[in-house]
């Protein structure tokens, strides 16, 4: 699995861990909810790049690369945004 891969695994663990859907995740981003549609589609070939990574991360209150961590990435430790 490559990165843009974990990354988009992860970010779909981000929204379902605080149960977000697509609008949502993408107004506590601060980003358009088409964008967030396209990077997150399984059929995507649209990648998240590093400073929407971070954003997400630091938005949730995830470590730094935690988005591009493998397996695991989803139970690791961090703040849940609404917890």
């Amino acid at each position: 699995m490559g990165l843009s891969e974990i990354r988009r695994s992860n970010a779909v663990a981000l929204m379902q861990e605080n149960a977000l859907d697509e609008l949502s995740f993408a107004l506590c981003l601060g980003v358009d909810e088409g964008h967030i549609s396209a990077l997150l589609a399984d059929s995507s070939k649209k990648k998240i790049g590093d400073s929407l990574a971070r954003l997400m991360e630091q938005t949730f209150s995830k470590s730094v690369f935690w988005l591009d961590e493998g397996e695991g990435a989803s139970t690791a430790s961090g703040f849940d945004l609404f917890g």
